[in-house]
């Protein structure tokens, strides 16, 4: 009865290791994640390393998408406000921010494509996606009356 336990308690902590190790590689299936795959995917076609996401950075980005949504329209207002409380509380000195307002009812990983080509097509929003030195970014989505508002925000 012991050797069982053990049998099962070390099958669970190899499984546990492996998924451990190959976690950058599965794919995630939430709107942040489809798109920070995506991103990803663009970086490492052009050997940069890839994005993690941080929470406090997320909640930054979903805040600027909400604003968006509620103002029906897609902009940088506010960067600056959200660059320095970014500075402050996390201590990142580094920030750059792509948004996207793309008609679609719901989001996918189709939407997901077609948001990153768009980006990859803007010269300004193409250097911050493939800019080595961005190592962390934040993703918020909102689907609202059509339109999915995206924001990414990149730092060091």
């Amino acid at each position: 009865m012991l050797w069982l336990l053990i049998l099962a308690v070390s099958g669970l902590i190899s499984l546990a290791l492996y998924l451990f190790k190959w976690r950058p590689y599965r794919k995630i299936v939430s709107f942040r994640g489809r798109l920070l795959n995506r991103v990803n995917l663009a970086r490492r076609k052009r050997q940069l390393r890839s994005l993690g996401r941080t929470r406090f950075l997320d909640k930054v980005a979903a805040r600027h998408s909400k604003s968006m949504a509620r103002r029906k329209h897609c902009d940088h207002h506010g960067f600056n406000t959200r660059s320095a409380l970014i500075k402050r509380k996390a201590g990142l000195s580094y920030i750059a921010e792509n948004c996207y307002m793309f008609p679609a009812s719901r989001y996918d990983s189709h939407v997901a494509k077609k948001l990153v080509a768009g980006w990859l097509k803007s010269p300004g929003h193409r250097a911050n996606l493939l800019n080595p030195e961005f190592r962390r970014t934040g993703i918020g989505i909102i689907v609202r009356k059509g339109y999915v508002y995206a924001t990414q925000i990149f730092t060091d």
